[in-house]
């Protein structure tokens, strides 16, 4: 998908509905920002609504579950 803005006076720019749509951003999502050379990424922070259901069908090995103890230090 393609689509273009322009950056306001106040260097504000407003994402296209197109994309804000498909990738679920919503009023008060947050936005990360990084800089790849001359590239602005901006990737959407997801609720942790959208991982609900993601492990759904795991099979959990209850061997996963015992976790050893550190030994006891002396102080």
């Amino acid at each position: 998908m393609h689509a273009d803005a322009i950056v306001s006076s106040k260097g504000q720019v407003t994402l296209p509905a197109k994309i804000r749509a498909q990738l679920g951003i919503q009023t008060g999502t947050k936005l990360h920002f990084e800089l790849r050379g001359q590239e602005i990424v901006v990737k959407a922070e997801l609720p942790m609504s959208a991982y609900y259901g993601m492990l759904k069908g795991y099979k959990l090995d209850p061997a996963d579950l015992v976790i050893e103890k550190e030994p006891d230090r002396e102080f």
